[in-house]
């Protein structure tokens, strides 16, 4: 009896521990990186539900005649049959690793792979090679939000796009982006991506997050003990509000207090220095277009 007892559970170990994503098992084929420099332009979006509920979104930033980015993204539905990936951005979790074991080819590997075409066709509708096994949220998704978009590409924009990507030590990508409309900030958002190589990220223990960002990550132990999502979500609320980009005082991990019981975090975020140097690259293109 007791052996049987013993099987059993040594058999659900298995079935667990099978089920888990192993990302060392999961050849990362794409890059999660973002262009480095500063990208700037009118600024189109669109964004719906399709399919089961699943949330896409799709950006697309001209500088006069030609189009110099081109993202998409997409939201789990959130009912979706797995909940640890409830209500998850794919782009830069390890949504794309749990696909990639699964089905053989991540779901950014698609997604890449078109907007490298619209990007050399200088084109966002039409035929484009796929990637077998990723290709449904580009037929469902991508495209008719890409014919949505394609519309309204003969217009200037009201929005005005900039970003700045920067690679910093230990293995990261500071990553910031706003748009503007009529002179003022619409929306901001700063993320950090790890490595695509885990031996380039130190410390060690962040190793296992590599090719995610700190924003999307499911998993993503923030020192600071207020997750890194909450911050930058302050961060873009503040921005608005204000309309300063380098005001961060009283945004959750600024100081450094070490009474986590008290005020929600033990120590300042690194993060915060990176993103106030990028801010201010950022401020001086702005004030040479005449754009603040």
């Amino acid at each position: 009896m007791k052996r049987s007892y013993f099987l059993l559970i040594l058999l659900f170990i298995v079935a667990v521990s099978s089920s888990a994503v192993v990302k060392d098992e999961v050849e990362m084929k794409w890059s999660a990186q973002p262009k480095l420099g500063i990208i700037k332009g009118d600024y189109y979006r669109a964004e719906r539900l399709f399919r089961q509920g699943h949330m896409g979104s799709m950006e697309v930033v001209k500088y006069g005649d030609e189009i110099v980015f081109v993202e998409f993204n997409e939201r789990t539905r959130p009912n979706y049959y797995n909940r640890y990936y409830q209500d998850v951005p794919k782009r830069l979790s390890d949504y794309n690793f749990s696909m990639g074991n699964i089905k053989g080819a991540a779901w950014i590997e698609s997604v890449l792979l078109v907007e490298k075409q619209m990007l050399a066709e200088q084109r966002i509708t039409g035929e484009f090679d796929m990637v077998a096994g990723a290709s449904n949220s580009i037929k469902q998704s991508m495209i008719p939000l890409a014919e949505e978009i394609e519309d309204l590409l003969s217009e200037e924009s009201q929005v005005k796009y900039y970003s700045i990507a920067e690679k910093f030590e230990g293995g990261i990508t500071g990553r910031l982006q706003i748009t503007l409309e009529d002179g003022r900030i619409t929306w901001c958002h700063y993320d950090e991506i790890f490595a695509d190589n885990p031996e380039e990220i130190s410390p060690r223990k962040f190793r296992k997050y590599y090719g995610e960002s700190k924003y999307a990550s499911v998993t993503y132990d923030e020192p600071s003990r207020i997750g890194f999502n909450v911050q930058i979500d302050a961060l873009n609320n503040k921005v608005i509000e204000t309309q300063n980009l380098l005001d961060i005082e009283g945004l959750p991990a600024t100081g450094d207090s070490g009474d986590y019981a008290t005020t929600g975090f033990t120590i300042r975020n690194e993060a915060w220095d990176r993103y106030l140097g990028m801010a201010e690259k950022l401020i001086d293109e702005l004030k040479r277009d005449g754009a603040l």
